[in-house]
């Protein structure tokens, strides 16, 4: 039973209190039906395109395994976008400073320019402030254990030691918004060097070779069916077709993992979901050209 639990706390309390956070209302029926869906699909596929036992039972796991990454997925690119856009708060507080007034007004004007993702979490600031009466230290404090955002806790320790031993807030905020907008050029321009290889490799290998293998396939096939007597022509068996599938299937899961390394890091739960994509595109492809193509080479 200590197993069960635990197994029911990683794959579904988790999820569910990560869902809480990205303000959606999931509960565990509405989440178990997602993680059912993500196994009942795959087995669908694999019997519509006469996937081997071992592509469906892999199929199946990558799908299972993407559904539980997703939440943890999706609060990951909200906290990108609050890192992304905490630049253009960090100006309308420096503003704000410069014109003399508080750190608290600074933070107002900061939810009145309704900046995504950054607006609402200043928002809570404010209102820990102003209606829980509590301390401007213990409210960013607060907050901070909420978002896991490296960036928004280093701000909050920024602003809460310049509140004990003083100094000039405006310069620090603007060394710190200059750093950050930095950073985030630097980054769009390593990944403008690698975006078009990336989508070359991706179009090559994930769509244009499953679908020149399928059209051989298929080539071979009708040649077998309307030219009889001829040894060389290969023939192609459903077991080869299947065989293809499960090479064209590891090939994409592969390259998936591989190219969303230089987009997002090594990190496991996107390689997941990557590979997952790439797989279904290299399949579906394939298979809808095996399918489609001996009607193109008998007209």
């Amino acid at each position: 039973m200590n197993y069960l639990y635990i197994i029911y706390n990683s794959l579904i309390k988790r999820n569910l209190l990560i869902f809480k956070k990205l303000g959606k209302n999931f509960d565990e029926k509405k989440f178990f039906l997602i993680l059912v869906l993500s196994t009942i699909i795959p087995i669908i596929l694999s019997n519509i395109m006469k996937l081997s036992f071992k592509s469906t039972v892999i199929m199946t796991l990558l799908y299972f395994g993407s559904a539980l990454s997703l939440p943890s997925i999706l609060y990951e690119s909200k906290i990108e976008t609050l890192e992304k856009n905490l630049p253009k708060a960090l100006y309308i507080m420096i503003l704000t400073l410069d014109s003399g007034r508080s750190i608290n007004e600074a933070i107002s004007e900061v939810v009145k320019a309704n900046i995504k993702e950054v607006s609402s979490v200043f928002a809570k600031v404010l209102y820990l402030i102003e209606k829980q009466k509590i301390s401007f230290e213990e409210a960013i404090t607060v907050v901070s254990a909420i978002y896991e955002s490296k960036i928004f806790k280093m701000l909050g320790k920024i602003m809460i030691e310049n509140r004990k031993y003083g100094g000039n807030l405006s310069d620090t905020l603007k060394t710190l918004a200059k750093t950050l907008e930095d950073f985030q050029l630097y980054r769009k321009q390593l990944l403008s060097v690698t975006a078009n290889g990336l989508a070359m490799g991706f179009i090559m290998i994930c769509l244009v070779v499953p679908a020149i293998a399928a059209l051989l396939g298929s080539y071979f096939i009708v040649l077998n069916k309307t030219i009889t007597g001829i040894s060389k022509v290969p023939h192609i068996s459903p077991e080869d077709i299947k065989r293809c599938l499960d090479v064209i299937q590891m090939g994409t899961i592969v390259v998936g993992a591989l190219f969303s390394v230089p987009i997002f890091g090594f990190n496991i739960k996107r390689m997941l979901i990557t590979s997952c994509i790439t797989m279904t595109l290299g399949i579906l492809v394939f298979y809808l050209m095996i399918s489609l193509g001996p009607l193109l080479f008998s007209t």
